[in-house]
């Protein structure tokens, strides 16, 4: 650990190198995450969805968790907050790169122009029916230039700008900026806004494309997302067809 600073409204510890931010933050007391962040120059165990690892060289990305009270949502309606934190990268990358290539790919990643930038993980504490602390963990492709993982086809902003950009400054606003749409969620006016902007800025959203079911490939219609964050799409016949994370996959 080399250093402990106040950016915003959070405390940050930037770590020369760490396994995963998230397991770093697994281990700090519950009561002690919120407003907490935590910044690797090297990650070494970067986590995705399910099984998946996040590529990263030492120095050339932001790779970071941040702490946030959920306390004030039922666990029933834990989706939103991952609807609302790519929001929040959105309004930065918005003034950096162009809008209209950028979107969220179901249920929070960000693509541009069909290429993954950013990667989403989100650990939360629930206590009963409610939420209580909710770790966001992010990988964001910022000066790399090369990847091995090339299915995924990764792009990173330098690669898009065609310049280095300056880590720490983007760190907090980013950081700024998803506590400022995590924030709308504590009034119902604010989730129609998340709920709404989400839709907007979804990838392939009421456009037919192609996807692999059960090892087979077939094309689907995104039309929405239901209230448990699954994906609603039509079939061919114009059936009614609802997954669930893990049982689609974007081809």
């Amino acid at each position: 650990m080399l250093f402990l600073h106040k950016m915003t409204n959070f405390f940050f510890t930037y770590l020369k190198k760490i396994g995963s931010t998230n397991a770093f933050m697994a281990d700090v007391p519950e009561n002690e995450r919120v407003g907490a962040a935590v910044f690797a120059h090297e990650q070494t165990a970067g986590k995705g969805m399910g099984s998946n690892s996040w590529e990263s060289l030492p120095g050339e990305n932001l790779t970071f968790s941040m702490g946030v009270d959920m306390s004030f949502m039922k666990a029933a309606d834990q989706f939103m907050l991952s609807q609302a934190v790519p929001l929040g990268l959105l309004d930065v990358l918005d003034e950096m790169l162009s809008p209209e290539y950028l979107a969220v790919k179901w249920p929070n990643d960000l693509f541009y122009q069909d290429r993954k930038l950013c990667g989403i993980l989100i650990n939360s504490t629930i206590h009963g029916m409610d939420m209580s602390v909710s770790v966001i963990g992010i990988g964001l492709n910022v000066n790399q230039m090369q990847f091995q993982d090339w299915p995924t086809h990764p792009i990173s902003m330098k690669m898009i700008l065609g310049k280095e950009v300056a880590l720490e400054p983007l760190l907090k606003q980013l950081v700024d900026a998803v506590d400022r749409r995590v924030q709308l969620l504590h009034d119902i006016e604010g989730v129609e806004i998340i709920k709404n902007d989400y839709l907007n800025r979804l990838y392939r959203y009421r456009t037919w494309s192609d996807y692999e079911v059960n090892g087979q490939k077939v094309r689907r219609f995104i039309t929405g997302i239901d209230e448990f964050g699954r994906l609603e799409t039509l079939d061919e016949s114009k059936q009614k067809c609802v997954y669930d994370i893990k049982e689609i996959k974007f081809l």
